[in-house]
């Protein structure tokens, strides 16, 4: 058994680039080695920026060999008449390698045939590894790749050096006019000079031993370590954002902790706009006091050894001095211009092709937050000025430098500037939440103000994309239309507020066919599809908690009218649909619907009068009857106290009288008053039901 080695030597890999394509080498070097019947005891990936590695371990000398059953003429021309091989059987025998004594024959669909069993040797594990170590190189995605070469082979960057080993022999191929061989590259740092790997088990240690860390795990615990001495130098604590370690992680293959200082005066910033400076632009660890709040030191990253270090520092330092500055100038000539006045420059930004200005859009989402709020005053104390103030201001950030430079900081800027102008805290926070939640379990606006602000916005995106003809499609969401569904659905569960939204997805299409919008759309097509996709989001979000597709479908007719009340439906379905009475009545409750819908379909009954008791015949209907009518207070009085699981379970007790009317009970009667009688007695049991919960759906 011998181990190989695949090392491809690139130019410095874009960190979201390194982790997908590990665990690419690995997938689908696997499959390759399957396909060739070359067994192997373990495939490991190493990778930094620089250089991507496999490591294969317990090869054998050759594949393993494998037996196939090739079939050839019809069985009948195995012999000729004198008892001999005809000349077919011979000539398949031949061209399979085989004697024509040991064919077989084999029954298939469409009849009994010729076979023979051919065993194919095994291949050479270094003849192997030679076809697929170019094909795994060809096999590998990016997001994105390029063409630097005559052979125009495509990859994330270009290819400098390949190493190709199977024990200490050279694997030889040529990709991208690159030619394996048996030596990579040292560090960078210290020049990149040419390094022998003796044998690929040697591979990770050969390179420490160069001061490169190809092992990610090893080189996460070295970049902790690093940054754990640095915070001691600090004496603060260092904000170990996972999401920049993780990138740091990739960029390097030796990281040394630098320990740099800014002016003081730069934490006047917005400590929003100072981590964006340090995270993002400059990719340093921000160092936090005792107080959680920002210190005038970070923590930057090197690659490389520990050599020359305030030099380094110093560099960091000036650069970071530059940035800062730049940002203290957006944010000084921001403050100039108060957000009312900046507001009034959306006029001149397009929000969508079609679908009017970002001045169009606030207006629009102003008129729906002042609705809303007219419709939701009776539940609850709410300040009208504030959210509509925030609606008109919400957008206005997206002028101002600071955004222009860090987009990411939307709605965060426009708190900030709203409190630089003495505005409101409820107004402020408002706008620095607007865009909440940022993603699907993220924070909602802590006030309702905010919450109605930022709601009537998705809401206005929503229709106004949908309607223009912008959908979702597949995996494709570029508007990013599905997670403000999310967030309309959540604000209205989770902030409790009866809102219908039927009626304000058509307030809101009537403000987009009214305000901006230059396309023509057929609003009741766009009001169905909009709904619907709500709906869906909701149910997207239940089924996540674990409810079923049938328990929604039982709560959908009219769900959207109160999501908050339907999903307390959805709740007590799920409780009682565990329980012993509930599948036999949910049957006998989908038969009730059918026999209905069937009498219908038969134009045999409009349903319009009231049961009478009169025309009761059978003792079993006049119990159910009876029944219905004690529950009926009952059920609606829950109902209209939102406590639908009692609601439900006095329901759920009427399977004895429903069970006994089945029984008993021919309902289409050839007397037609009768008939009539018993089928508006199901159907004022059925509307009973669906007070609560379509049953007939489980």
């Amino acid at each position: 058994m011998k181990d190989a080695l695949l090392e491809i030597g690139t130019e410095s890999l874009p960190a979201r680039f390194l982790a997908p394509m590990l665990r690419q080498l690995e997938t689908k070097a696997a499959e390759f080695l399957k396909e060739h019947r070359l067994p192997c005891a373990g495939i490991r990936s190493f990778g930094t920026p620089m250089r991507q590695a496999l490591l294969l371990t317990g090869l054998p000398e050759a594949s393993e060999p494998e037996t196939r059953e090739v079939t050839g003429p019809p069985a009948r021309l195995l012999k000729d008449a004198a008892g001999n091989f005809t000349p077919q059987a011979a000539g398949f025998a031949r061209s399979q390698g085989v004697s024509p004594e040991a064919l077989t024959t084999v029954t298939l669909p469409k009849g009994e045939f010729l076979a023979a069993q051919k065993t194919l040797p095994g291949e050479p594990a270094a003849e192997i590894l030679a076809k697929v170590f170019p094909a795994l190189l060809s096999a590998l995605e990016f997001p994105k790749s390029l063409v630097w070469e005559e052979t125009r082979f495509r990859f994330a960057r270009p290819i400098r050096t390949l190493v190709a080993l199977y024990g200490a022999r050279v694997v030889g191929f040529q990709v991208a006019d690159v030619r394996s061989g048996g030596k990579t590259r040292g560090l960078a740092a210290l020049g990149g000079k040419p390094v022998k790997l003796a044998s690929p088990g040697k591979y990770v240690d050969t390179l420490r031993n160069e001061s490169i860390l190809v092992d990610v795990a090893e080189r996460r615990e070295a970049l902790l370590e690093t940054l754990g001495a640095a915070a001691k130098d600090t004496g603060g604590r260092i904000d170990l954002d996972p999401e920049l370690l993780h990138t740091v992680l990739c960029l390097t293959e030796h990281p040394v902790a630098v320990v740099g200082h800014f002016d003081q005066r730069f934490l006047e910033l917005p400590q929003a706009l100072l981590m964006k400076v340090l995270k993002r632009q400059l990719m340093f660890f921000p160092v936090l006091n005792a107080r959680g709040g920002l210190a005038a030191d970070f923590v930057g990253v090197r690659d490389g050894i520990s050599e020359g270090q305030k030099e380094v520092q110093v560099g960091f330092e000036r650069v970071l001095t530059a940035r800062l500055s730049d940002a203290r100038f957006f944010f000084d000539r921001d403050r100039e211009t108060p957000l009312a006045v900046k507001a009034e420059g959306l006029a001149r930004v397009s929000f969508q092709k079609g679908l009017g200005t970002m001045g169009d859009k606030t207006v629009r989402g102003a008129e729906l937050s002042r609705w809303i709020v007219g419709q939701l005053l009776q539940d609850r104390d709410l300040d009208a000025d504030a959210v509509e103030r925030i609606s008109r201001l919400c957008c206005a950030d997206l002028l101002t430098g600071v955004v222009g430079e860090f987009p990411e900081l939307q709605g965060v800027m426009g708190g900030v500037y709203a409190r630089h102008e003495g505005l409101p805290e409820k107004v402020a926070l408002g706008l620095e939440e607007f865009y909440f939640p940022a993603a699907a379990k993220a924070p909602l606006p802590t006030s309702a103000e905010g919450c109605i602000a930022s709601l009537s916005a998705k809401l206005d995106t929503v229709c106004a994309m949908l309607a223009g003809g912008f959908k979702p499609t597949g995996s494709e969401d570029p508007f990013a239309l599905r997670r403000l569904g999310v967030g309309i659905v959540r604000i209205l569960l989770e902030k409790q507020l009866p809102l219908s939204l039927p009626a304000a997805a058509d307030q809101a299409l009537a403000l987009v066919a009214s305000t901006g919008a230059s396309i023509s759309f057929d609003r009741p097509a766009a009001r169905e599809e909009v709904l619907e996709f709500l709906w869906q989001r909701f149910e997207t979000q239940a089924l996540e908690q674990g409810y079923r597709i049938e328990e929604l479908r039982a709560v959908k007719e009219g769900g959207l009218e109160n999501l908050v009340r339907t999903y307390q439906r959805l709740a007590a379905v799920h409780l009682l649909r565990a329980e012993a009475d509930f599948p036999a009545l949910a049957q006998a409750f989908k038969r009730a619907s059918n026999i209905l819908r069937q009498a219908a379909a038969k134009g045999l009954s409009s349903l319009g009068d009231g049961v009478q008791p009169s025309l009761l015949a059978e003792a079993s209907e006049k119990d159910l009857y009876d029944a219905l009518c004690r529950a009926e207070g009952e059920v609606r009085e829950k109902v209209a106290q939102g406590l639908y699981e009692p609601g439900l379970r006095i329901l759920v007790g009427l399977k004895p009288q429903v069970d006994r009317f089945f029984d008993d009970v021919l309902v289409m009667a050839d007397d037609e008053s009768i008939r009539d009688n018993r089928l508006r007695l199901l159907s004022r049991m059925l509307s009973l039901f669906k007070s609560i919960a379509d049953i007939s759906q489980m």
